[in-house]
């Protein structure tokens, strides 16, 4: 059976606002507002951000380190990467208080997860050091499953309901996978000064487009070297 080569459509981004926090490096869409995690301050903090404006809504410090990736299970409870020692993934009550903490897959001494995403009862994490996007059971940790992630700098990750997006940093792709690991398509951005930041955290939210018509929600993602949160609609397969 032949593989077949997915299909490449180029995309633009559009500036949406900066964030407040010096360093932005992970996001997750809810319906209340848009959570970051930072990767400079000290403590570094997850932040509710205004959807409109980019304004803290409210946040709270964890005790990770250089965090690249955060989510939102559905009872409410933050789940934070923090990607240098401790390489763990740190679970929060809404209040702040930390709860848990679980062993990141794939992790070295050095580093560990990036992007998080939770689908169906399960977590997602998508690890550099591996070059690894893998499920996980969030009671104990287990790896449920693993597939390829792209190229070397697997970064963000986001769920529309049919594709679990990654981004890739360095190459500045967004891919679309199956569960199952199947690419199914990859948006890149467009060359030159008007395509938008570096991706770093990336989340899908379904929300109204940025103009374009044709299309199935957005990806929003965030550059941490220049604050930058970004989207970009996705177009209709």
């Amino acid at each position: 059976m032949t593989a077949t080569t997915p299909t490449v459509v180029k995309v633009t981004a559009q500036l949406r606002w900066y964030t407040p926090c010096p360093q932005p490096n992970g996001l997750q869409a809810t319906e209340e507002g848009m959570w970051v995690i930072d990767q400079q301050d000290h403590p570094l903090m997850a932040m509710l951000l205004d959807w409109e404006t980019g304004k803290e809504i409210r946040s709270f410090p964890t005790e990770t380190n250089h965090s690249s990736g955060i989510t939102v299970a559905p009872n409410g409870n933050i789940w934070v990467a923090s990607t240098y020692p401790p390489t763990m993934l740190f679970e929060y009550a809404p209040d702040g208080t930390e709860l848990r903490r679980l062993p990141t897959p794939g992790a070295t001494e050095k580093a560990g997860g990036h992007g998080l995403e939770w689908i169906d009862g399960k977590l997602w994490v998508t690890v550099p050091p591996s070059a690894t996007t893998y499920q996980v059971d969030p009671q104990d940790g287990r790896i449920l499953k693993q597939f390829p992630a792209p190229g070397k700098r697997p970064h963000g990750v986001g769920w529309d309901g049919k594709h679990l997006w990654v981004t890739e940093t360095s190459m500045r792709t967004f891919t679309a996978y199956t569960l199952d690991g199947e690419v199914a398509r990859v948006l890149e951005l467009e060359a030159g000064p008007a395509e938008g930041p570096e991706p770093h955290g990336m989340t899908y939210w379904k929300g109204q487009s940025s103009g374009s018509t044709g299309t199935r929600g957005q990806l929003w993602y965030c550059d941490a070297a220049t604050r930058a949160v970004c989207t970009v609609d996705i177009p209709e397969e």
